[in-house]
């Protein structure tokens, strides 16, 4: 359970921004780093530890620091989670959270390999100035489904649902829609 909670956390990646300053930080660094419209941020404040951290007493749930630790950019890891959310939570439900958020996960990684499949074909039987569409919906899938795991990680139900599965079934629909395109305007010319 510790390693694949490692690998769902790795997933979301480390920051593709520059390495931090030498030093301790604080949440709000954190946040003036990365952007406060940034996914990282977004979906943490949309979370429910983001809103307690918001509206109730310092140090009621954690903020960037309580798991990625105040030396940044550190991908939170599993002991320090059954510490950090043992303050508030009992180990079952940390291990609920847990098993819930590898299953979405994996339900968002069946969703990108099918799309990846499905592009691999059409790269195959297609010009590559006929697969803009196609390239651009997978790039929007690969957004969502980064959105997804920063959603399970921050446990953040709209990054998880909103921002994360429902976006992803769009950009497969409209992925096998752009193929199927293809496939009947082939079929079409061929036909001439």
């Amino acid at each position: 359970m510790r390693r694949l909670l490692g690998i769902m956390l790795m997933c979301i990646g480390v920051s593709a921004f520059a390495q931090p300053p030498a030093g301790k930080f604080t949440d709000a660094q954190c946040i003036a780093c990365h952007g406060a419209e940034s996914a990282e941020v977004h979906g943490w404040r949309l979370s429910k530890h983001g809103v307690l951290v918001r509206i109730s007493t310092p140090g009621r749930a954690p903020g960037c620091v309580g798991c990625h630790t105040a030396t940044a950019h550190q991908p939170a890891d599993a002991a320090r989670m059954d510490q950090t959310c043992g303050h508030c939570h009992s180990p079952r439900y940390i291990a609920t959270l847990r098993a819930n958020g590898a299953r979405m996960i994996e339900v968002g990684n069946m969703k990108q390999r099918e799309a990846l499949t499905l592009l691999t074909r059409a790269r195959g039987e297609f010009p590559a100035a006929a697969l803009a569409d196609m390239e651009a919906h997978y790039a929007s899938l690969q957004k969502h489904l980064r959105n997804l795991r920063l959603g399970v990680a921050h446990q953040s139900p709209d990054y998880q649902w909103w921002h994360g599965h429902p976006a992803l079934d769009g950009d497969l629909l409209r992925l096998k829609g752009t193929y199927d395109d293809l496939l009947r305007g082939r079929t079409a010319k061929s036909k001439q």
